[in-house]
């Protein structure tokens, strides 16, 4: 049994920790497999001076990063930056870093515990390394790079046009068009799971509910310590998990494509058929390649995969379609006509279930003959003997979630449905009278999309001439 932990919990969006956390990945591609293909790319463009000053602000100087007060953009974090005084920002980073060595000594030594005062630090090279080794837990301590960090403390305006220059050439000249491509998604991933939250489970459960994926044992005992975790859902970790620590709590950087497969979890078992379907789609070495592939890469896009298994266009696209239609793989349109691809680890954890019951003797059932028997019994308390929804809405978030998956089922992927086909399709599969309250919800928990002025809905993800490309979709 997991033991229960005070840890407060929550999801946030995080804009500038988001960009301040992807830009630190690009120095760690040869220590980090399977990092996001913008990582990978974009580290690949950048010089070998831009690599070391981009470890120098990342690992030696990222105590100056933090932001002095709620910033709601990278810009505007980099305007504050620049009127910054650059004596007060030396200040600020010593003094951070002042705080974390009384915070770590105090949780090894007994006693009370003082940290160097500015001045030693400034002036006493080694009193610096020491207390920079003794709080440094996230990458391996330099000597050479600290040293570096410690000259520029001692001269604040070049510390200070190191930090922006360096900051302001990778917002503009890498940054900018990723953030518009990503930022919207994140948007939503964090109200799905901040409403998916479970107030009694602890970090571990959480993490996993959230990601299919467990929490690394490194880190369980760390974060459990802390008061508060921060969960922020990042485009660029691939598998991995990054942690950002300062005196306000933890942030814990992870990714998840951006589809709806929470509501999946809620979802009846997967029947014989289907477990057929879900292992005949796996059963090809082919699309076994494309799952290694991405499975090193996190994300890649169509024509990269088209290049790396040496096929035709229309064969890739074959095998992609088949791993898309189970789930395995999450579909975004990007520039043009290129998409790209991604893992969705949920999909996978709901086959690997339905193996487990197979294998543990637990009967698969077998394909449902009707609607009703189709139902899982935690949905069949919210229909009639119809199947019409009789309730709305549950007190649980996770019975919205699983009705609105039902409510959804009921739609044609790709359909472009107008508000009033909409209504009148819930109201054929629910007795409650109202139909703008089960549109909103579909709408707001991302089932269903839809043009700004509500004239035209679809299933999300469905529609690749409005999803995520359509100045008129929200």
């Amino acid at each position: 049994m997991i033991s229960r932990s005070p840890t407060t919990i929550r999801v946030a969006f995080e804009p500038i920790y988001n960009a301040l956390n992807s830009f630190a990945l690009l120095s760690a591609t040869e220590q980090l497999a399977g990092l996001n293909v913008w990582v990978v790319q974009t580290a690949a463009t950048l010089t070998p001076e831009q690599l070391h000053t981009n470890r120098l602000v990342f690992e030696a100087l990222r105590d100056a990063l933090a932001p002095r007060r709620p910033t709601p953009d990278m810009p505007t974090y980099l305007r504050l930056l620049r009127e910054w005084d650059p004596i007060e920002l030396r200040n600020h980073l010593l003094d951070r870093l002042r705080a974390r060595f009384v915070r770590h000594m105090a949780a090894v030594a007994e006693g009370s515990v003082v940290a160097p005062d500015r001045a030693r630090l400034l002036s006493d090279l080694q009193a610096y390394l020491t207390c920079v080794e003794y709080v440094q837990v996230d990458v391996l301590f330099d000597a050479s790079l600290q040293a570096e960090a410690h000259v520029l403390l001692n001269d604040p305006l070049a510390l200070h046009s190191l930090l922006l220059s360096h900051l302001e050439t990778l917002w503009q000249a890498t940054f900018v068009t990723e953030w518009k491509r990503v930022s919207n998604s994140l948007r939503w991933q964090v109200e799905m799971f901040t409403r998916s939250l479970d107030g009694e489970a602890t970090l571990e459960e959480t993490f996993h509910a959230l990601t299919g994926r467990k929490l690394p044992l490194s880190l369980v005992g760390r974060l459990s310590e802390s008061a508060e975790v921060t969960l922020v859902p990042s485009w660029h970790m691939g598998k991995h998990v990054q942690v950002w620590e300062d005196e306000t709590g933890v942030r814990l950087f992870f990714s998840e494509p951006p589809n709806y497969d929470v509501a999946a979890l809620n979802a009846a078992p997967v029947g014989r058929s289907e477990l057929r379907a879900r292992l005949d789609a796996l059963a090809d070495e082919t699309r076994l390649r494309i799952l290694e592939l991405l499975i090193q890469r996190d994300e890649m896009y169509a024509q990269q995969l088209i290049d790396e298994l040496e096929l035709s266009q229309s064969s890739v696209s074959r095998h992609l379609k088949q791993l898309v239609s189970m789930g395995y793989l999450y579909e975004r349109r990007g520039e043009g006509a290129n998409k790209s691809y991604r893992l969705s680890s949920f999909y996978f954890a709901r086959t690997m279930r339905a193996l487990e019951r197979l294998g543990s003797g637990e009967e698969v059932s077998h394909p449902a003959v009707t609607q009703d028997e189709r139902q899982s019994q935690e949905l069949r308390r919210f229909l009639d003997r119809s199947g019409k929804l009789t309730l709305w809405p549950p007190a649980k978030q996770q019975d919205k979630l699983l009705i609105l998956s039902y409510l959804a089922s009921f739609f044609e992927p790709g359909r472009i449905y107008s508000e009033k086909e909409v209504n009148e399709l819930l109201l054929l599969h629910s007795v409650i009278n109202d139909s703008a309250a089960l549109r909103r919800g579909l709408h707001e928990y991302h089932f269903m999309s839809r043009m700004r002025n509500g004239s035209q809905y679809w299933l999300t993800g469905t529609n690749p001439a409005y999803d995520d490309t359509s100045p008129l979709s929200d």
